[in-house]
């Protein structure tokens, strides 16, 4: 299968060298390739979105919602196509992918009502006969840079909010998972996106995203991605007139208090840090369990655990996929023989599985202290590190000593313990009763400190992102104001 650009309403090839789309479960198995794209050739995606910026925009918003309507139809007849393509090319499990589809239904839904609630607001004037009001407006050609880890719900996350703003979008998909992104453009052009509205380039970070998202006439830039390429993407960006959000890692941790129900806690800790095999910016890492019941909630943590099968997606037992390549694999093992030289211990997991792909135990390490390297830098792996503590502030404390901020959870059954930790947690999203991940299209998503930068992604902020205030004086009076006019 040879993926291919989509730009100004045609499919064609990218100028630069071969690329190859494998399987990380099968890594021998070549499910496709593509040339990458150039700078000439993501400097046409952005000529043909700019060309047809105008007309997009001027399209009433409620018919550009009836064509995500469209698309949602679309993508609903062919979710057992979608549910495939992730299993084969990003490695999720069967029910991963499942619902990563329906998290993408979800979102492509909610977006589309947004077509009828592009809304200002009137505000009353100082002045008689003056009506004032704010109207939003679209901001022109935007960038949407996406990550491999959720290959179907983040681009939709991200596109269709802006086009059903009125922008149109340049969308770089992850070289790991091109043919999702490929067979969504598909699919929204045969939805009714008109040509130039929506542009695909395949290709590599350095070289098509970063010319993407540095070319002057982009008027926004939606990107999440690991925090070295979102730093750099900053440093790159500084002092532009640019619109920016970006959503980074997480160390995620959970709070277990001496109240808690441990099997839910045990249940929601062991799918937070190891559900898709944990590469998920929400994924749990640390987690901090009240003394007096650490050693219980230790052998709840194990046995749930041990029920999980590791195993390529196309097993119907498999609970955890492999990890997207060697280099992620290496990283994880690091981590944790790293954190095992320090004085940490193994209680569960640990090891590479034995098969063709990058597979890896569940891995939960105890006497964990808070200096080890496992305890506040991102692993993105199936790697849990346990500890406790005896004082609720002390938890608190640790949750927050680390330079990430997107999520943190509490299992407890004291409401006022709840309500300290919903306000002191310094996070953009909190949990109590329920694991660190997770997310609904109604609802903001994204984090603080370096977890994130700029306005929350998802819900009508996820909108408004694309979006310009304009606002408006309007006198009937007939004469025009008079007097001091500040």
């Amino acid at each position: 299968m040879r993926l291919t650009n989509y730009i100004g309403g045609r499919w064609m090839e990218g100028g630069g060298s071969l690329d190859k789309d494998v399987s990380p479960s099968q890594p021998d198995q070549v499910l496709a390739d593509f040339l990458e794209s150039t700078p000439q050739d993501v400097d046409m995606a952005i000529s043909a979105a700019t060309a047809a910026f105008r007309a997009w925009a001027e399209t009433p918003a409620p018919r550009r919602g009836r064509i995500l309507h469209q698309f949602h139809r679309i993508l609903t007849e062919h979710s057992d196509q979608y549910v495939d393509l992730m299993m084969s090319e990003q490695g999720k499990t069967r029910a991963e992918a499942a619902g990563e589809f329906q998290k993408g239904l979800n979102l492509v839904e909610f977006f589309a009502g947004e077509g009828f609630r592009l809304n200002g607001e009137t505000v009353p004037s100082e002045i008689a006969h003056n009506f004032t009001y704010t109207v939003r407006e679209p901001l022109g050609p935007v960038a949407v840079i996406t990550p491999w880890n959720f290959p179907f719900a983040i681009p939709l996350w991200k596109m269709c909010p802006a086009l059903v703003a009125g922008n149109t979008v340049v969308f770089k998909p992850p070289s790991y998972t091109p043919w999702i992104g490929v067979r969504m453009v598909e699919d929204l052009v045969a939805a009714g996106a008109p040509p130039g509205v929506v542009n695909l380039v395949l290709g590599s970070g350095p070289v098509a995203g970063e010319t993407l998202a540095t070319d002057p006439r982009i008027r926004a830039l939606s990107f999440t991605g690991s925090n070295a390429v979102g730093q750099h993407l900053s440093q790159l960006l500084a002092g532009r007139p640019l619109k920016i959000t970006m959503e980074m890692g997480g160390k995620n941790a959970v709070v277990v208090a001496p109240s808690a129900d441990l099997d839910l806690a045990a249940a929601g800790v062991v799918q937070g840090a190891f559900g898709a095999a944990g590469q998920r910016c929400t994924a749990t890492s640390r987690v901090f369990v009240h003394r007096s019941i650490l050693a219980e909630f230790r052998a709840r943590c194990i046995e749930t655990a041990a029920k999980l099968v590791v195993a390529p997606p196309q097993n119907p037992e498999s609970a955890i996929g492999p990890l997207i390549s060697q280099g992620q694999l290496e990283r994880s093992l690091q981590y944790i023989d790293d954190a095992t030289q320090r004085g940490a211990r193994i209680v569960h997991g640990g090891r590479r599985l034995d098969l063709p792909g990058y597979f890896l135990q569940p891995t939960i390490l105890e006497n964990v202290t808070l200096d080890m390297p496992v305890a506040h830098e991102e692993v993105f792996g199936p790697v849990l590190a346990l500890m406790s503590y005896e004082s609720f502030e002390d938890a608190i404390s640790w949750v927050n000593a680390v330079p990430y901020g997107l999520s943190a959870a509490l299992y407890t059954r004291d409401l006022i313990e709840a309500q300290h930790f919903i306000h002191e947690a310094s996070v953009g999203m909190v949990h109590v009763n329920n694991p660190t991940i997770g997310g609904e299209a109604q609802l903001p998503f994204g984090g603080i400190k370096a977890s994130g930068l700029g306005p929350r992604e998802m819900g009508h902020e996820g909108t408004l992102f694309f979006t310009e205030t304009k606002t408006v004086f309007l006198d009937y009076s007939g004469s025009g104001r008079k007097g001091n006019l500040y």
